[in-house]
């Protein structure tokens, strides 16, 4: 791309810098009153509004889901691509935003406020979605099935990273950057009884529920070893001296591609069985977290997003093997569907585990907030370049394919 066709960069991240107030505010608004997913009433309407306010033309509740929402401006120069920003909100129970997502919130948000200082000179459309309850709700999984990323070309979005910012842009063509999961809760029905006078009239699901960890215990050699399970007793009996007639536990099942997970799942399921046959307790398999897809990186949007990162003046750190979270994301889903990435950046100078308190208190620090409205002048001059060149659109695409069919 000439520098003539980026005629934008001063304007967008001048835009950028102006916002930073109002940025900053509103990260420290929503850290401060954190809500579950689902619940973000006051996070989305703070978003939505800030959009509103700037000119974009704002839809709430979209999608049948009443925290997300869909800001919208076009392009002075007429059809195109759309290209999405996606912004997250929500917190964790007891944590608050021990994930962060103030910052995915105002780096997302200033994203498209910035990139809206280039639109009258570009084509096409660029969106800022709001996307709730990625905490375990499926927020994103919700919106792909009600049509609401139909149209969309390209989904950008970031995310925190404990204490670097890397950007790895060598990325094998079979490597994924989460872990697909799913959830299960494992429901056992037995039998009451009196433990010490009739334990013989009764049927302990509890000890179904200890069969169903051991099996699990046993299982895990004969697995692949990027396969983790993890799981709790919700429901174990009341008292000691009384048979268990109800046990169960919830479980978390993870691989790395969602068709080894499938077989990880069945496994699981016989094992459960198993427990149910050995007990003579009835089992009862329910769902207790949708499936979230891995993630399907980009090695170009992860030039396009480094080179920006650079021209704003972010701080790189050297990138290593690998890239993601190891943990698991609903922006798998969207990433299965359209080409995606997510800019990781850093939010301490050591490192600090995620889902933490540390991470909480990290989410409201002035580096934190600085490395956000970094993020959002590289998402922002990606979005335009994304929106001004056709040619980079298409090797996101013939990528995306390509990895796709690997």
């Amino acid at each position: 791309m000439t520098d003539l066709n980026r005629s934008y960069l001063e304007s967008v991240i001048q835009a950028v810098d102006d916002l930073r107030e109002e940025l900053v505010e509103t990260s420290l608004d929503i850290h401060a009153h954190p809500e579950l997913n689902y619940q973000e009433h006051h996070a989305a309407a703070v978003l939505a509004d800030s959009l509103e306010r700037h000119g974009f033309q704002v839809e709430r509740g979209v999608g049948g889901v009443e925290t997300a929402f869909r800001a919208t401006i076009l392009g002075g120069r007429g059809d195109g691509p759309t290209v999405a920003l996606l912004a997250e909100y929500d917190a964790l129970p007891d944590i608050g935003h021990g994930c962060g997502h103030n910052l995915i919130a105002i780096s997302n948000l200033g994203a498209g406020l910035g990139a809206q200082a280039a639109m009258g000179s570009l084509g096409g459309r660029l969106v800022v979605l709001g996307t709730p309850a990625e905490e375990g709700g499926g927020g994103k999984i919700r919106m792909l099935e009600a049509g609401v990323f139909e149209g969309v070309d390209v989904a950008l979005s970031s995310h925190p990273a404990s204490n670097l910012t890397a950007i790895p842009t060598d990325i094998p063509m079979d490597e994924s950057w989460s872990l697909a999961m799913v959830g299960y809760r494992y429901a056992y029905h037995g039998k009451a009884a009196h433990a010490a006078a009739a334990p013989h009239e009764g049927i302990n699901a509890l000890n179904a529920v200890l069969h169903l960890f051991t099996g699990i215990d046993s299982l895990r050699q004969h697995l692949r070893a990027d396969v983790r399970i993890h799981g709790v007793i919700t429901d174990g009996g009341k008292a000691a001296n009384v048979v268990p007639d109800f046990a169960a536990a919830n479980f978390m099942l993870r691989s790395k591609d969602q068709e080894y997970l499938n077989q990880v799942v069945e496994k699981v399921s016989q094992v459960a069985e198993g427990a149910a046959q050995m007990t003579g307790a009835r089992l009862e398999i329910l769902p207790a977290h949708p499936m979230y897809e891995n993630v399907r990186p980009s090695a170009v949007l992860a030039r396009s997003i480094k080179a920006n990162a650079q021209l704003a003046g972010m701080k790189l750190d050297e990138a290593v093997p690998g890239g993601g979270s190891g943990g698991s994301t609903d922006f798998g889903n969207v990433s299965q569907v359209v080409p995606s990435f997510a800019l990781r950046f850093a939010v301490s100078e050591t490192p600090i585990p995620g889902h933490s308190l540390a991470m909480a208190e990290a989410a409201k620090t002035d580096l934190a907030q600085d490395n956000a409205i970094f993020t959002a002048k590289a998402l922002a001059l990606t979005a335009c370049d994304l929106l001004a060149d056709p040619a980079l659109l298409a090797e996101a695409r013939k990528e995306f394919q390509a990895r796709a069919e690997v």
